[in-house]
């Protein structure tokens, strides 16, 4: 899935390797306040999953949350019609 998190450092937009709609989606992340906010996934890849894949072996920040030492830049992507 592709999504957009607005916390903690954000914001960013992540591409999960996992389909996480459910942690992720309304209501996922019970520890706010608002029970229906949440880091919304609102995308999933349809081609181009050797990319993600190399994006999920780059290396990462020390810590809990996986930040990437280096950033990655979406260059392209295209919006599909239903």
């Amino acid at each position: 899935t592709l999504g957009y998190a607005g916390r903690p450092g954000g914001p960013d937009f992540y591409v999960s390797v996992q389909d996480n709609t459910r942690n992720h989606g309304p209501g996922g992340q019970t520890s706010y306040k608002v029970k229906s906010e949440a880091d919304p996934c609102f995308a999933k890849v349809v081609e181009g999953f050797d990319a993600v894949d190399r994006m999920h072996l780059l290396s990462v920040e020390k810590g809990g949350y996986k930040r990437l030492k280096n950033y990655v830049a979406i260059k392209k992507m295209t919006v599909l019609k239903d």
